[in-house]
């Protein structure tokens, strides 16, 4: 049988060497104390056993809270014959005369509660046995307050001996489980500290909490004014229990009730305060009857709200409130969502219609849940419904707010049974749902986006009454635009025609804004009338953002185009950082963060946001921004087959414009590292005519540098400096400058080269754009020197290694032989301690 000290073998050698110094003619005293259920009486009494083993006459007395009126009710334990004060001297007189006889033991227990001649009695007696071979062991609770006239300290003396006890360690609580199998020895722990009296009734329960171990805590709480009610509430508030609150649910001051309660251990000395033991408080709303805790979790949940706590928390308050009315709550339970949440709130008393809306959404609850009934429930609900139009316009709600791959499917199947109903007249309410439920499979897997692309031609060729219907189908003809390639200028004045009025819902689709993005983002003016709109929008109608991200992310983009870095990154890290990760615009503001990342130079925090995969068209910009991020760590087959990858995805959605990703500018740079000329150049000028196509000086002057680069064509490259120079696109102006200067530098005219490379690290320094600085300024500081111990061709050879040029092309430019070259870089990469050409770029930039 498991021993009910176990855990204790430290304390009781220091106890047991108490007794040995007792033989050797030694007094002592020693204080145990711990909070309630801690193992002191316990401990004690193993503590007697083994004295009386050893020979010890012992002496018992045992405090008790109902006896703390009646005089002497300890101290007659300890000698029966004392009759008043006037007895000290023969109490005193007596023990000394046993302890001259043989050593003694004098144990009293829970002395915290004595009586106050009983505790004077201890305080007379204790320094006049000193010399004597008497142990004096007092056990104490913790944090009791004693207002007596003699205190602990005084009867134990200024430096007794003192063993604090805490809960028994994992280790222990394993032995004491092994034959419960079903029993976590962490989770005990976690639960109840280790603290004995509340693990061995944690054992005894089902549940993580103790009616029982609630109803005694409360009545050892009820000896201090407000501490049992205010515990309570703590429990009831459960980690929001902040004062103010707490006193606010109580309905009195909570501060010295709270104090008591961290001095007894019943709260952790936290803030917002926490039970120091879960279990307690499970324990104590196990002893609550169902109807007062439902009442105060009412309570709680209105304080919560009024003092504007996250929906979720009050959300948590209100679902443990079943039993009480709350109106109030029905629009906060719909914004937190869920499958507990929506059944919690039609629990209330509604109209038909919310009724039949809040069944709608836990239908798509539980079919995101991946729960069956899910979508016979929608269904049915709306099946049931009498009036078409509110259904159709409730079903419209609920496909605008969906988000996920499979509600793709689900929406057209809502769709098209509630068009059903509708008559020639709903006309409007037609198109609208037809293309809410079109922007939502568009955006799904390629072949659910090819399926919905049927549905283009007829929105486009269907012109709606309602005003701002018809400024949703100018966003399609942009987004048509966009698609195609064919004019920037009739996409922008769609785009603009579309942002002409007040803000509408349909703007906030992720497929519409990962077009408008790239549409608008040429122009400062334009991009900015789309992040005013977005932001004016009074909700956020997907469930996985907060109001206003759409914007943020629309602001960083724009930053993002004109090459200020800093900022973009500032707007795109707030989404990343709050956003669910399947959210199609988080997505998107992964892929564009970790190209912000890229071009700062800060490749381990790009890395993370680039890893994951998906069929939604966001996660082309994911494959994207992972090509860039290899080609910028100098994995150039790693980077061509992500950037291939991009351009096939694109392909197969037919999508072929380079203004909504520049996969073929870094995919040319990628075949030049690898040494494949001719696929770069081929590349380049397909881009190029797509570029001018589309007639921006962003993709123009950017397919420029890619034929430049890949021809070796100082006019082109010129031309792309020029166009791109005139533009607000100051990051790809940098750019346009290095690799103008670089080539010029090639080619020997290294007087033409040196004022590009300047400015284009003056550039790139402001920007921020820091591995594009260094290349630049690398190239324009003096030759002559040393950089990081490198000779001047050893410089040289590493640069144009990290431009991805092979040993074949820097021999060729360096008019040095292979072996040459090799013999320079083998040399860098032991001046420098790296392995080879992955690290060259971190090396020379470090």
């Amino acid at each position: 049988m498991t021993s009910p000290l176990l855990g204790r073998d430290a304390e009781l050698a220091a106890l047991g060497r108490l007794l040995d110094d007792a033989l050797q003619g030694k007094s002592s005293c020693v204080v145990v104390t711990g909070g309630f259920g801690i193992g002191k009486s316990a401990l004690l009494d193993a503590f007697t056993a083994d004295a009386r083993e050893r020979g010890f006459t012992v002496r018992l007395a045992k405090s008790a809270r109902l006896e703390s009126h009646l005089p002497g009710a300890v101290v007659r334990q300890l000698a029966p014959c004392l009759a008043n004060e006037h007895d000290l001297e023969e109490l005193y007189s007596r023990a000394a005369h046993s302890a001259r006889k043989g050593p003694i033991l004098m144990v009293i227990d829970d002395v915290h509660v004595a009586d106050t001649f009983s505790k004077r009695a201890l305080a007379y007696l204790r320094p006049r046995l000193e010399g004597l071979p008497v142990v004096i062991a007092l056990g104490a609770s913790q944090g009791y307050l004693s207002t007596d006239e003699v205190t602990l300290p005084e009867i134990a003396g200024a430096h007794p001996h003192r063993i604090d006890l805490d809960g028994l360690d994992i280790a222990s609580i394993a032995r004491l489980t092994e034959d419960l199998p079903d029993r976590d020895p962490r989770r005990c722990y976690e639960l109840t500290g280790g603290n004995p009296y509340l693990l061995q009734a944690l054992l005894r329960e089902e549940d993580e909490g103790s009616a029982a171990v609630g109803e005694m805590v409360g009545m050892r709480l009820r000896e201090y004014a407000g501490a049992a009610e205010v515990a309570r509430s703590a429990a009831v508030l459960d980690g929001a229990a902040g004062l103010e609150l707490l006193s606010a649910l109580t309905g009195f001051d909570a501060l010295p009730a709270v104090d008591t309660l961290v001095r007894l251990g019943v709260l952790a000395d936290t803030d917002p305060l926490t039970f120091r033991h879960p279990f307690v408080r499970n324990s104590i709303l196990a002893d609550m009857p169902v109807a007062v805790r439902s009442a105060a979790h009412a309570r709680a949940a209105w304080l919560l709200f009024e003092s504007d706590a996250p929906d979720d928390r009050v959300a948590d308050h209100v679902l443990k409130a079943r039993s009480v009315r709350l109106p109030w709550a029905v629009d906060l339970l719909r914004e937190v969502g869920g499958v507990e949440h929506l059944e919690r709130a039609l629990e209330e008393h509604l109209p038909d219609e919310d009724r039949l809306s809040i069944e709608v959404e836990l239908g798509h609850a539980e079919h995101v849940a991946d729960l069956g009934k899910g979508r016979d429930r929608v269904h049915e609900a709306l099946a049931r419904c009498e009036d078409p139009h509110v259904a159709a316009n409730i079903a419209l709600s609920l496909i605008q707010r969906m988000c996920t791959e499979t509600d793709a499917y689900f929406g057209a199947s809502i769709a098209i049974q509630v068009i059903a109903r509708l008559l020639p007249e709903d006309r409007d309410l037609v198109w609208n749902i037809v293309c809410t439920a079109y922007l939502v499979a568009a955006n799904r897997d390629m072949q659910m986006a090819n399926c919905a692309n049927k549905y283009y031609d007829d929105l486009i060729g269907d012109i709606p009454q309602d005003p701002n219907l018809k400024r949703v189908r100018s966003a399609l003809l942009a987004v048509g635009n966009a698609r195609t390639g064919d004019s920037a200028a009739e996409a922008v004045e769609h785009a603009l025609e579309a942002l002409e009025g007040e803000y509408v819902d349909l703007f906030s689709e992720p497929f519409l804004f990962t077009f408008l993005v790239p549409v608008l983002g040429d122009d400062p003016e334009h991009i900015n009338k789309l992040w005013l709109s977005l932001s004016s929008a009074t909700v956020s109608y997907d469930p996985h953002l907060r109001r206003g991200i759409l914007s943020t992310i629309a602001r960083g983009a724009a930053f993002h185009n004109s090459g200020d870095l800093a900022r973009a990154y500032t707007f795109l890290q707030t989404p990343v950082s709050t956003g669910d990760a399947e959210c199609p615009a988080v997505v998107l503001a992964k892929a564009k963060f970790a190209e912000v990342c890229v071009e700062l130079g800060q490749f381990d925090a790009a890395a993370p946001h680039v890893a994951e995969d998906g069929p939604l068209l966001q996660h082309i910009n994911i494959v994207y921004a992972r090509g860039r991020l290899k080609l910028a760590s100098c994995h150039a087959e790693g980077a061509l087959e992500d950037l291939l990858e991009c351009g096939r995805r694109l392909a197969l959605r037919h999508m072929p414009n380079p203004a909504l990703i520049a996969w073929r500018h870094h995919a040319v740079r990628a075949y030049l590292a690898l040494g494949n000329r001719d696929d770069a150049a081929r590349l380049a000028h397909e881009e190029l005519d797509l570029a001018k196509r589309w007639g921006t000086p962003r993709v123009i002057g950017t397919a420029l540098m890619s034929v430049g680069m890949s021809t070796d064509d100082i006019d082109v490259l010129t031309e792309a400096e020029q166009l791109l120079a005139s533009s607000p696109h100051r990051l790809l102006h940098a750019q346009s400058l290095y690799w103008l200067g670089h080539h010029l530098r090639r080619k020997g005219r290294t007087e033409a080269a040196a004022p590009l490379l300047r400015r284009a690290f003056d550039l790139a320094r402001e920007l921020s754009a820091h591995p594009l600085a260094k290349l630049a300024g690398d190239e324009v500081r003096d030759e002559d020197n040393e950089v990081q111990g490198l000779t001047k061709q050893e410089n040289r050879v590493a640069r144009m290694a990290v431009q991805g040029l092979t040993n074949r092309q820097i021999a060729e430019t360096l008019h040095l032989t292979r072996r040459t070259v090799e013999l320079h870089l083998s040399s860098a990469y032991r001046k420098l301690g790296i392995t080879g050409r992955a690290e060259l770029v971190a090396a020379l930039w470090s």
